[in-house]
């Protein structure tokens, strides 16, 4: 399934690259958000689950995966606040085109916008699910068992 590498390469390459994205990191679960430090703004990758399909005679993958955009703002700051939520929904808004444009079968959700708060800082969040469809081979090759 290179399919799945090649997404995951397209993503970093886009987070890399993106003058507003600092770190890209793909994690398991939420449960490691927890454990990690971030260079704000920070793109992670989550895969949320997978289905297989034959519908039609065409084999596909259709995987789920969340999207967090995770920034940093100044404390009570609404001007900082909506900026950084702006540009969070800016930057979803372009990797879905980015997506597309590498020819990618990708449907993008609603985008969730909440906040949280730090000793000496606030911490905005962007969050979105997408799935990307990803072809599979016949029924008709060879099985190795």
């Amino acid at each position: 399934m290179n399919n799945l590498t090649r997404l995951y390469k397209d993503i970093k390459t886009f987070a890399d690259s993106h003058g507003m994205v600092n770190q890209f990191l793909l994690i398991g679960s939420e449960d490691d958000i927890n454990k990690r430090e971030f260079e704000y703004r920070t793109l992670l990758m989550m895969p949320l689950e997978a289905n297989l399909s034959r519908e039609l005679n065409s084999p596909i993958y259709t995987l789920d995966f969340e999207i967090i955009l995770i920034d940093r703002i100044i404390t009570d700051n609404d001007s900082s606040y909506i900026s950084s939520t702006e540009e969070n929904i800016n930057v979803i808004g372009q990797l879905q085109d980015f997506l597309l444009q590498q020819q990618d079968d990708v449907e993008f959700n609603n985008i969730e916008i909440t906040t949280g708060m730090a000793e000496d800082y606030n911490i905005t969040l962007a969050m979105c699910d997408f799935t990307v469809n990803l072809a599979r081979g016949s029924y008709t090759k060879d099985i190795n068992i």
